[in-house]
């Protein structure tokens, strides 16, 4: 078995773009950078070595998104994909802790500006309202004290962080009506024993691996029994995989632009350099360019991707990597193009079929083909 961390930095490691004599980049050279990061996150999404288990780092790269444009550079963004992967197999409450302490989410939410002096709410607020609690659940004085707590984080030479005690406010704050001493960990294992963040977090995930969202208090249920599980992250995601609802939905639930286009190179097969640098691009008019969320919110979910321009972006995007003669020539296909492709049968062509170019072609652009 390859080692994920290991294979993650073999993988994504970009190379730093180098300063002119006055200090500033050469121009140009840090959307380069992060072009090529891109791609490479693509290829490892639709050729592994783990696809399955990067397909679970891109599922909570959205509930903690961050965008390469805020970063200095793209280093954290590294960090925080090797961080999420060896928290797969953990739970919410160690990801959590792991999160709060991320170069990547830190600088994105202005957490590194925080002092004891002058406590930034910015990444306090958010910590409540979408990694934990959910909106409803604090008040604004528990938003101030989550601030005091979260402060004195400062990022070290090798590109971590630490607290730094003399920029942290080690005074006592009352959180959710407990006081005590918070800093980082502890208002985390605080924030972890509360069942609003269950809740939330179950909430947050549904529409991405079931569909619409379920009865009132099916959430709550399985929120509980996620408790009961110690917040295990295997456990959640099978069960929300394997649920009734989600075997009810399949077919229902419209995909995200980047698992559309990254299980399309798979199945065609090709990992020319030009079928990732045409994904990347064609992402962006999908409305799903890897590693730029629109906000801390992250990206829309299900049927929010129902959109025109974003749809005929997916069907020009897919037709693009058919039309290409390179990507075409390098494709490894499948001897046949399966019914199991497709949740259910295609509007456009019947399967199985031969993977022609016409057939591929018809496939892409097939309503059926943006189904889960």
């Amino acid at each position: 078995m390859v080692d994920s961390g290991l294979a993650m930095s073999a993988v994504m490691t970009t190379t730093p773009c180098p300063v002119q004599p006055n200090g500033r980049r050469v121009p140009g050279c840090r959307g380069r950078e992060a072009h090529g990061f891109q791609q490479r996150w693509l290829e490892r999404l639709a050729f592994g070595p783990t696809p399955a288990d990067d397909q679970l780092v891109q599922l909570w790269l959205g509930i903690f998104p961050v965008s390469w444009r805020q970063l200095p550079d793209l280093d954290p963004l590294q960090r925080q994909v090797d961080t999420i992967r060896r928290h797969l197999t953990g739970t919410y409450a160690d990801l959590l802790q792991a999160m709060v302490a991320d170069p990547a989410l830190q600088v994105s939410l202005n957490g590194l500006r925080s002092n004891r002096n002058q406590p930034n709410e910015n990444f306090a607020r958010e910590l409540l309202e979408l990694f934990s609690l959910g909106e409803g659940h604090y008040s604004e004085k528990d938003v101030m004290e989550a601030a005091r707590a979260l402060t004195g984080y400062r990022r070290e030479s090798d590109g971590g962080l630490r607290i730094d005690p003399s920029r942290h406010d080690d005074g006592t704050k009352t959180i959710l009506g407990r006081s005590a001493r918070f800093d980082g960990p502890l208002l985390v294992a605080w924030l972890c024993e509360q069942p609003a963040t269950s809740i939330n977090i179950v909430r947050r995930l549904w529409p991405s691996l079931v569909g619409p969202l379920p009865v009132k208090g099916r959430i709550e249920t399985i929120a509980r029994d996620w408790r009961q599980q110690q917040l295990s992250l295997p456990w959640l995601i099978s069960t929300l995989r394997r649920s009734p609802e989600a075997r009810a939905a399949r077919g229902q639930r419209v995909d995200s632009p980047i698992s559309l286009v990254t299980r399309s190179l798979a199945l065609l097969g090709s990992r020319h350099p030009d079928a990732f640098a045409i994904s990347r691009q064609q992402l962006t008019d999908m409305g799903q360019p890897p590693f730029d969320p629109p906000s801390v919110k992250g990206w829309p979910t299900n049927t929010e991707w129902i959109n025109l321009r974003w749809f005929d972006g997916r069907r020009r995007g897919l037709q693009a990597l058919v039309a290409d003669e390179e990507v075409w020539a390098a494709r490894k296909p499948p001897e046949l193009l399966l019914p199991d492709l497709t949740p259910i049968p295609p509007l456009t062509l019947s399967l199985p079929t031969p993977p022609s170019r016409e057939s591929f072609g018809l496939l892409f652009s097939d309503p059926v083909w943006n189904l889960s």
